[in-house]
C-alpha cells in the first residue's frame, strides 16, 4: 500500500531564525565600529589598515550597480580579461572553466548545485532568451567573441526574475558601445589528434561612439564538424512481449529486411553551423533621459547520429506499424533566432531613476529525425522514414518597468513591474496563448559601515501555473578588511513548462512524450492530471576576503526542492511513454571553496572545490548525471609582459546514468588544459594564441558523454 501522506514541514521558518540570530549577532559585534557605544570592543587584527582594491560592479544579484563584495547573494562574475584568457569559442567554453559550475561532456546541459539545465535562468544583457525548453542549445548557441562578461548567481533568485531561476542564472552581457573607435578580429581553427571535430570560428566586432551617442555591433561565424565514435547496434524486433533478433522472427518479411546488428557511428559533438549577428545604440538624448536598442540574431544548424530506443517500421502486424529497438538514425536542426529590445531611462531627479524596456523575442525551431538505413525499414526514401518532427514557432512580448530610489546615501529601494505574453505554435503541443505578470519590492540597506542588508519579494501571476509569492533577505558584515561574513535566505520557483503539460509527439530517441494534461489511449494514458510549481527554500552562510596577493570565499549551503517535476516512464516495453508528475522532494547540501594566491611576481594559482549530498527524500534513486564533487585547478604564468601561459586542471566526479541494464555509475574524469598567448611587443594589438585541451587524453564514460581527446587549436587576435 501506498505510503499515507505526511504533513508539509515549513522549512521556511528554520532558515528565517538563524538568519535573524546571524543578523543580530552582526549587530552585536558591529558596535565596535561605534566608539560611542557602551561595551564597544576594539576588534584587533594582524591587518590594520584597510586594504584598498579596485571595485568590480555587477549588476544581476540586485538588478542595481552593486559592488559584487556587498552582494549577500552568491554573485560569480567572468570579467572581461578572463573571457579573452579563455581562447572560448562558446559559452560553454566559457562555463566549462568557471569554478563550481558542471557542464556535461556533450556541452547540451549546465547544473548550478546539482539542480539542472532547466533550472537555470539565461538572460541575455538581462532579457530572458526565447529558445529550448530545456536550453539545450543555449551553451554553444552563444559565441564567445561577442561576451564582454558573464554574471552568475548560484542559488535560487526568483525573488528578482520570477520562475525558472530556481538552481541559479546565468546573464550573458555582450560588449557595450565605447566611447572613441574600436575594432576586434579573432580567427581560430583547431581539431583533435586525429584530425576529428574540427573547428573553425571567425568573429569580428566595432564598437564607439561619444558621450551622446554609442554603437556595438558584432558578427561571428561558427562551424564544427563532429566527433564520432562507432558503436554496435543490436536489432530488436517485438514477439511476444520481448524483443527478438531479425533472424529470429516469424514474419519472412522481418527476416529479409533487417540484419540483427548495425555498425553505428554515434555523433557526441553534432555537426554545427551557427552564425550571429546583433548589436546595440546608445543615445544620451539629455542628462535626464537615454534611449537603447539592441538586437541579436541566430541561425544555426545540427546534425548529429545516434542509435534510437525504437523506430517505426513501415512493416506491419495486426494491422500497427512495427516497432524496431536500436535503429541507427540522425537528427538535424534547423532554428532561427531574433530578439530586440527598446529601452527607455529617465532620471527625473538624481535620486530617482526609471528604466522601462520592451522586449520582442522570435525562435523557430524545425526538427526531424530519419533513418539511417532507411530501405531496411521498408521505406522509398529518405523522408519517407520522417520522424518527431517538431516545428515550433515561439514568440514573446515582455513589458519591464524598473524604478530605483535612493533616499539616502545608505538606502536604495528597487521595484519593478514585468508582464511576459507567450504565443506557440508547434506540431509537438497544443497550447493556448500563455501570460505572465510580477511584481517586486527589494530593499538595500547599508544599515552601518560595515553591514549591508538586502531583502525583498515579489508575486508572480500565470494564467496557467497560478500565482506565487517568494522571499528573500540576506545580509553581509565586514568583520576585518579580509572577513567578510554573508548569510542569504532566497525562495525560488518554478512553474510547469508547456512541454511538461502540453507535449505529444515522438522524442528523438522513438519515445512517446506525454505532457500531464494529454491523454493518449492508444498509449493507456487515460487520464490528465494537473503540474504544481516547483519550489525551493536556500539558506547560505560564506565567508570571504580579498587582498591585492590572495583571495578567497567559502560557502556552506543548504537547498530543499518541493513538487519536484520529474520526467517518468509509464506503460510497458515498446508501448511505454514519458511523461512528468510533481514527485520528489529534493534535500541538497553542500560546501563550496575557492581561493587565488600570487605565488611570485609573474605565477598566480587559482583554485576552487565544491562537494554537495544529494537526498531524494521520496525515493533511493540518486539523480542522475549529477556529479557530486567537482574541483578545478589553475596556474597563471606570465614570464615576460608578451606571454601568459595557463594550465587548467577540472576534476569531475562520479556520477549515475541509465543504460539497458539500468542505473550505472561512470567514473571521475580529470581533464587538464594547456593554453598560451603571445601580444609581440612591437604589433600593438596583435595576439597570438594556441592551446591543448584534454592534453592527458582522459576518457570520459559514454554513458555520460564522451571527449574527442587531445584537441589542438590555433588562434590570432587583432584589436584596434
Amino acid at each position: 500500500m501506498p505510503a499515507s501522506p505526511q504533513p508539509r514541514q515549513h522549512h521556511c521558518w528554520t532558515p528565517l531564525l538563524t538568519l535573524l540570530v546571524m543578523a543580530s549577532t552582526c549587530l552585536s559585534a558591529a558596535r565596535a565600529d561605534d566608539p560611542n557605544a557602551e561595551g564597544a570592543l576594539e576588534l584587533q587584527s594582524d591587518v590594520s589598515a584597510e586594504i584598498e582594491l579596485p571595485p568590480v560592479y555587477v549588476t544581476t544579484a540586485t538588478r542595481t550597480r552593486e559592488d559584487i563584495t556587498t552582494a549577500p547573494a552568491p554573485i560569480q562574475l567572468i570579467d572581461a580579461a578572463e573571457v579573452e584568457a579563455a581562447q572560448a569559442t562558446t559559452l560553454r567554453g566559457l562555463l566549462d572553466l568557471a569554478p563550481n559550475l558542471h557542464v556535461s561532456p556533450n556541452g547540451r546541459t549546465l547544473q548550478i548545485r546539482g539542480l539542472g539545465q532547466s533550472d537555470t535562468l539565461y538572460l541575455l544583457d538581462g532579457r530572458r532568451l526565447t529558445g529550448e525548453f530545456s536550453n539545450s542549445f543555449e551553451l554553444e548557441r552563444l559565441s564567445a567573441a561577442m561576451i564582454e562578461r558573464i554574471e552568475i548567481i548560484r542559488g535560487p533568485a526568483s525573488v528578482l526574475y520570477g520562475s525558472d531561476a530556481l538552481g541559479g542564472v546565468v546573464n550573458i552581457i555582450t560588449k557595450q558601445p565605447a566611447e572613441g573607435f574600436e575594432v576586434d578580429l579573432d580567427v581560430q581553427y583547431g581539431a583533435n589528434d586525429h584530425g576529428e571535430a574540427d573547428r573553425t570560428m571567425v568573429a569580428g566586432s566595432l564598437r564607439g561612439g561619444d558621450q551622446t551617442f554609442g554603437y556595438s555591433l558584432y558578427a561571428n561565424h561558427l562551424q564544427r564538424q563532429p566527433y564520432t565514435e562507432q558503436e554496435t547496434a543490436l536489432i530488436g524486433v517485438p514477439r511476444a512481449g520481448a524483443l527478438t533478433p531479425p533472424s529470429q522472427h516469424p514474419n519472412g518479411q522481418i527476416r529479409r529486411a533487417l540484419p540483427d546488428r548495425y555498425p553505428a557511428d554515434v555523433d557526441y559533438r553534432d555537426r554545427a553551423h551557427v552564425d550571429t549577428l546583433g548589436g546595440k545604440l546608445d543615445w544620451q538624448f539629455n542628462d535626464a533621459i537615454a534611449l537603447g536598442l539592441d538586437v541579436n540574431y541566430v541561425q544555426e544548424t545540427r546534425e548529429n547520429a545516434f542509435i534510437s530506443t525504437r523506430y517505426r517500421s513501415n512493416f506491419e502486424q495486426q494491422g500497427k506499424p512495427v516497432m524496431v529497438a536500436n535503429m541507427p538514425a540522425r537528427q538535424e536542426n534547423d532554428n532561427h533566432r531574433i530578439d530586440v529590445a527598446a529601452t527607455l531611462d529617465w532620471s527625473p531627479i538624481e535620486q530617482l531613476e526609471f528604466s522601462y524596456q520592451l522586449h520582442y523575442g522570435h525562435y523557430d525551431k524545425d526538427r526531424a529525425i530519419f533513418a539511417i538505413p532507411y530501405a531496411d525499414l521498408g521505406y522509398a526514401t529518405r523522408a519517407d522514414s520522417a520522424s518527431s518532427l517538431n516545428k515550433t514557432t515561439m514568440t514573446q512580448w515582455v513589458n519591464d518597468l524598473l524604478a530605483v530610489w535612493r533616499p539616502t546615501d545608505g538606502q536604495t529601494f528597487t521595484a519593478g513591474l514585468e508582464h511576459r505574453d507567450n504565443a506557440v505554435d508547434s506540431t509537438a503541443f497544443d497550447a493556448d496563448n500563455r501570460q505572465f505578470s510580477s511584481a517586486f519590492l527589494q530593499h538595500q540597506w547599508q544599515v552601518l559601515p560595515r553591514l549591508n542588508l538586502v531583502y525583498g519579494g515579489r508575486y508572480d501571476d500565470d494564467s496557467v501555473g497560478g500565482s506565487n509569492l517568494s522571499l528573500q533577505a540576506g545580509g553581509i558584515y565586514r568583520l576585518a578588511p579580509l572577513a567578510r561574513i554573508r548569510a542569504n535566505y532566497a525562495q525560488g520557483f518554478k512553474a510547469p513548462q508547456d512541454r511538461d503539460l502540453y507535449v505529444d509527439q515522438v522524442n528523438p530517441r522513438g519515445i512517446p512524450m506525454l505532457g500531464a494534461k494529454v491523454i493518449a489511449p492508444e498509449f493507456g494514458k487515460t487520464r490528465a492530471s494537473d503540474l504544481d510549481p516547483e519550489t525551493s527554500e536556500t539558506i547560505e552562510v560564506g565567508l570571504a576576503g580579498d587582498s591585492a596577493r590572495w583571495g578567497y570565499q567559502f560557502t556552506l549551503f543548504d537547498t530543499r526542492v518541493e513538487d519536484r517535476i520529474e520526467r517518468v516512464r509509464e506503460g510497458a516495453g515498446l508501448q511505454s511513454y514519458n511523461s512528468f508528475r510533481n514527485l520528489s522532494a529534493v534535500h541538497i547540501q553542500g560546501v563550496e571553496a575557492e581561493g587565488s594566491l600570487q605565488l611570485t611576481g609573474n605565477l598566480r594559482a587559482r583554485a576552487s572545490a565544491t562537494r554537495f549530498s544529494i537526498d531524494n527524500e521520496d525515493s533511493d534513486e540518486p539523480l542522475l548525471q549529477t556529479p557530486e564533487t567537482l574541483a578545478n585547478l589553475a596556474l597563471d604564468f606570465d614570464p615576460t609582459p608578451d606571454w601568459l601561459l595557463q594550465l587548467i586542471t577540472t576534476y569531475t566526479g562520479e556520477q549515475h546514468y541509465t543504460s539497458t541494464e539500468g542505473i550505472e555509475t561512470a567514473a571521475g574524469y580529470t581533464l587538464v588544459n594547456l593554453k598560451a598567448s603571445y601580444q609581440p611587443a612591437g604589433i600593438a594589438g596583435l595576439e597570438l594564441y594556441a592551446g591543448i585541451d584534454n592534453l592527458l587524453d582522459e576518457a570520459v564514460d559514454t554513458g555520460i558523454g564522451s571527449d574527442p581527446g587531445p584537441f589542438g587549436y590555433l588562434g590570432v587576435r587583432y584589436r584596434y
